[in-house]
């Protein structure tokens, strides 16, 4: 996970992650996905992260953190269109 904050103003932190098992658990812990990018053949996922807390939901998820099926299943299919999506455009 990387965390830039290199020049933006606090309501515009972010965070990014190229997985979209951490992007999923993310929309389910309440975070929005700002845009996705694509490059190559990588997608990444770019969540407002004013609070900063991207980092620790993330290590959390690494550490068996847990969500509800449903809404965790909801998430990664939304992640999948959404990266989908930024792939028919780029072509």
């Amino acid at each position: 996970m990387n965390t830039d904050t290199r020049s933006l103003p606090p309501q515009l932190l972010q965070s990014h992650t190229t997985s979209l098992d951490v992007a999923a658990f993310l929309l389910v812990r309440g975070f929005q996905i700002a845009r996705v990018d694509l490059v190559g053949r990588t997608a990444t996922f770019t969540f407002n992260d004013p609070e900063q807390r991207a980092e620790a939901v993330t290590h959390e998820f690494y550490n068996g953190g847990q969500v509800a099926a449903n809404e965790y299943a909801a998430a990664q299919k939304q992640t999948r269109d959404l990266m989908w999506e930024a792939k028919r455009r780029a072509s």
